[in-house]
């Protein structure tokens, strides 16, 4: 390796290192309270009456899920409004001086409480994390380093086993002559690496991407250039497409144009955290219950170990996501992900009484699935199928939806298995999981390889010029409109169209010398024809204008007819344009309805030139009928024009589907 591809490694080892410490301690904070519960329950805190005392563990279980929901909800689209660094920083400071406060818990309440503030830090580290690593990332190694971040949550909960299991066989630990108990010990072990991170994470710069979509170039390019000189990484051509955009509204994720893509990024993430939270955090019960039996606290802390042994199988999936993550795609293997999951929990409910080698070998199976699939692919989702103004909104709402599945995973686990035993819990949670795989099947986008614009915005660059070039083709069609109902300074509005005709001109010259640059999945062909077809129906409107300066005929009634029908058409092939601005399967259908509606126009169109034709006809004046026919004839050219653009739209509805 040269001295270049070292320096410029350096700089994106540094981007993931720093965000994989972070999600790291959102796995080990996480887990590490498993453990520590063993503990705390011989500490008097909790009531006597088992109804209390079984509300105050379902509590202080779920507190940091609680809190994970309000901080990804809440932060994630903060991140958005006011950049990525500072809250990069500010959620580090929750890890650092929550951790110490649940650790220095002198009761039950406390201790949830400090439990639910640290879990907003967690919640709020899940967007952010995710969304700077992606926005700093190659787009052909982007879903790999991505999941290497995440992978770090793994590593995070399996040395969360490792500590519990380590300190959990003390009761105290004698530090200066101060006996210390072993489970304030483990849930203060986070805190030191948390600072370190934080002091680490203040270094980095804000995310160039998102500096240029809030139209704050000077400070990108400032940074864009800092990083070519100090590690020769050139992220200038990566980000010469991204354009200011306007402010994202949580609101948007819903609406027509994102609606499927959270739906995407919802609802498999959803089903997913049911069971990750479900089985993973009662996995030392389960264990416990089938081969770890014994009534002393180091009998309970022994089934760590079988716990440890376990999540070596979730590293494993994740070792296994990052080599086939770009080969196979997201949607490939979050599918195969969950079925695999489903298939394993069905063999943990037929055979969980037939000993614990087979239910051993059905939970390192249900965890290799789920690492290696859905828990890696519905954490890179989010960050890739977005613009950069709702990335981060994005994926902390999809971060806090998920917090829901886990509460209810946590929560309800245990109480199924009370009341209906352990086969039909784990059956329940298969069908789970196969509703996961189903919905992955039917909303889901594929993003390998595409850069985050490409697969935000399939139209790329030239959906600002086909825009462009459609409001110039409408603003001649009004003025069209205006000229022939008004009949007034014929001239003047002539060459305004013939000026709007030459502004769309330039626009067209534009889009052919980048064309050939464009990148799939819409080919270049698709966008050039567009052009030309677009610039057609310009071209037209301007001769009928001519034509209506060179011929000095009589305002008639057909004349207005034509332009309200010319107006109309242009303006439901507009319509089916702004659907390809971004689009996805789900605008096929109404994009199909707008080139229905062309097509009767065109129709109506000509319709209209039959019947002014029988009467130019009648006419007495030769000149006369050859001028209005004529004329009529290039009026009704100009729908055919907009139907020549529809059966594009058609093409293409055909070719992405």
């Amino acid at each position: 390796m040269d001295d270049l591809s070292r320096r410029q490694n350096k700089f994106i080892r540094k981007v993931v290192a720093l965000s994989s410490a972070g999600v790291f301690l959102d796995g080990y904070d996480l887990f590490i309270i498993s453990v520590a519960l063993i503990f705390i329950e011989s500490q008097g805190w909790l009531a006597t009456n088992s109804s209390m005392k079984s509300i105050q563990m379902g509590l202080l279980n779920s507190s940091a899920l609680v809190g994970m929901f309000v901080g990804a909800l809440i932060v994630g689209n903060y991140a958005d409004k006011i950049g990525r660094r500072a809250l990069y920083v500010i959620d580090l400071v929750f890890f650092v001086f929550f951790g110490l406060l649940t650790a220095l818990a002198t009761n039950i309440t406390e201790l949830i409480l400090f439990r639910f503030f640290l879990g907003i830090g967690i919640g709020a580290d899940y967007p952010v994390s995710s969304t700077y690593v992606a926005e700093f990332s190659p787009k052909k190694t982007r879903g790999k380093l991505v999941t290497t971040t995440f992978m770090f949550w793994g590593i995070g909960s399996i040395l969360a086993a490792i500590i519990g299991f380590s300190f959990g066989r003390f009761e105290y630990i004698d530090i200066l002559g101060y006996h210390v108990d072993s489970w304030r010990l483990m849930l203060a072990s986070g805190i030191i690496p948390a600072f370190i991170v934080l002091l680490l994470r203040h270094t980095m710069p804000e995310s160039p991407r998102w500096l240029l979509s809030n139209s704050r170039k000077e400070e990108a390019d400032k940074i864009i250039n800092d990083i070519r000189e100090k590690y020769g990484l050139d992220y200038s051509q990566d980000l010469s497409l991204v354009e200011p955009e306007r402010k994202g509204k949580v609101s948007e994720l819903l609406g027509p144009k994102y609606r499927r893509r959270t739906l995407f990024a919802w609802i498999p993430w959803f089903f997913m955290d049911i069971g990750v939270y479900g089985v993973g955090i009662s996995i030392p019960y389960i264990l416990e219950n089938i081969g770890f039996k014994g009534t002393t606290i180091i009998d309970k802390v022994n089934s760590i170990f079988g716990t440890v042994i376990l999540d070596i199988f979730i590293l494993i999936g994740f070792v296994f996501a990052i080599f086939i993550i770009e080969k196979i795609g997201r949607l490939k293997l979050q599918e195969i992900g969950f079925i695999g999951m489903g298939i394993s929990l069905i063999a943990l409910g037929l055979y969980y009484y037939n000993g614990l080698a087979i239910v051993m070998a059905a939970l390192a199976m249900y965890l290799l699935y789920e690492n290696a699939g859905p828990n890696v692919t519905t954490w890179v989702i989010p960050t890739e199928i977005f613009p950069t103004r709702l990335r981060a909104t994005a994926q902390g709402t999809s971060s806090a939806v998920s917090r829901l599945g886990a509460i209810i995973g946590t929560f309800f686990f245990p109480v199924l298995v009370f009341a209906y035993g352990w086969s039909f819990t784990f059956f329940l949670i298969a069908v789970v999981m196969f509703l996961g795989f189903l919905f992955t099947l039917i909303l889901g986008i594929e993003a390998k390889g595409l850069t985050l614009e490409e697969s935000s915005k399939l139209f790329l660059e030239f959906s600002k010029f086909l825009d462009e070039l459609s409001t110039k083709v409408m603003e001649a069609a009004k003025e069209l409109k205006e000229m022939v109902e008004k009949y007034d300074n014929l001239d003047q509005r002539a060459q305004k169209i013939k000026e709007i005709e030459h502004e769309a001109d330039s626009i067209v010259h534009k889009i052919y010398t980048r064309v050939n640059y464009m990148n799939k999945p819409l080919e270049s062909v698709d966008v050039g024809m567009l052009a030309t077809k677009y610039d057609d129906i310009l071209d037209f409107i301007n001769a009928v204008s001519k034509r209506i300066i060179l011929f000095r005929v009589q305002k008639t009634q057909e004349m207005v007819s034509f332009a309200d029908v010319i107006l109309a058409s242009v303006e439901e092939v507009n319509k089916a344009l702004k659907y390809f601005g971004d689009f996805d399967e789900g605008d096929f259908d109404s994009i199909i309805k707008e080139c229905v509606r062309i097509n009767e126009l065109e129709n109506e169109a000509d319709d209209l030139l039959a019947n002014s034709l029988e009467q130019v006809f009648n006419y007495k004046n030769p000149v006369e009928i050859i001028k209005y026919k004529e004329l009529y004839e290039y009026m009704e050219i100009v729908t055919d024009k907009c139907e020549d653009v529809s059966d594009i739209f058609r093409d293409m509805v055909v070719k992405y589907s």
